[in-house]
């Protein structure tokens, strides 16, 4: 707006020097004209004054022209430096505020170390009860695994037992089982017997009968006939299944 201003003012100080020397040669050229012989005019000279003037016009607009680009970036380098100005005071704002809560950031820093010093504690604190908790937690591994092994012992040792008790009740029927074929090959030898007997004393007493005299028969050792008892008899038992069951 300033140099608006300016040059309006040199455009009108341009126009009125124009006005004014043309003014001036007028008067000069009716001088001339009424006495020509008196005082010689030198025509060429508002040629010369116009030229100076629209020369020097021209170097006043260029450097109204020139002054209003400096002024542009003098304003623009304002503005920049007021928009610093202001970054800087908003800066200035933040450090102050800093500064007037320093006192309560050094009071929470001072609680913030205490607060370490506590959790260093704990942590210290919870690392012994964690090396507690390890020893307690292999001692009861070390239970659990004598209360498997013993388990297992007691299932091995139930297992043993019931394949003893399985052979043992299959030696017991075995055994009972030679016993009874035993006994009736017993019974079979003793009716065998009684059937001899049987036909001698027939014969006995037919031979009586007919002789009237009982015939005298010899005696031996073992009265003349195989006596068989269950005292003579021998059972043999099959232990080894036994004595392998019991090795193992």
């Amino acid at each position: 707006m300033m140099f608006g201003n300016l040059r309006e003012k040199l455009h009108n100080v341009v126009q009125e020097g124009l006005s004014a020397s043309l003014r001036g040669l007028s008067v000069n050229e009716v001088i001339v004209a009424q006495s020509p012989s008196e005082h010689p005019v030198n025509y060429d000279a508002g040629a010369d004054l116009l030229h100076k003037y629209q020369t020097e016009w021209n170097q006043l607009h260029l450097l109204a022209e020139d002054n209003a680009h400096k002024a542009e970036e003098v304003n623009e380098m304002i503005s920049l430096l007021h928009h610093q100005m202001s970054e800087q005071w908003k800066k200035m704002d933040t450090i102050t505020s800093c500064m007037d809560s320093m006192p309560q950031l050094v009071k929470s820093i001072e609680n913030a170390m205490k607060d370490m010093e506590n959790i260093k504690l704990l942590i210290n604190d919870v690392e012994h009860q964690l090396l507690k908790l390890d020893d307690v937690v292999e001692e009861q591994e070390l239970q659990e695994q004598m209360l498997n092994e013993r388990f297992q012992l007691a299932v091995y040792r139930s297992k043993k037992l019931k394949e003893l008790e399985k052979i043992s009740g299959e030696l017991e029927a075995d055994h009972k089982e030679k016993v009874t074929d035993l006994e009736q090959k017993i019974n079979i030898k003793l009716k065998e017997r009684q059937e001899i007997f049987n036909q001698v004393f027939q014969q006995d007493m037919r031979q009586y009968i007919i002789s009237g005299m009982i015939p005298v028969m010899k005696s031996s050792s073992n009265g003349g006939r195989d006596e068989v008892s269950l005292e003579d008899i021998e059972i043999e038992d099959d232990t080894d299944a036994l004595d392998e069951l019991l090795n193992s």
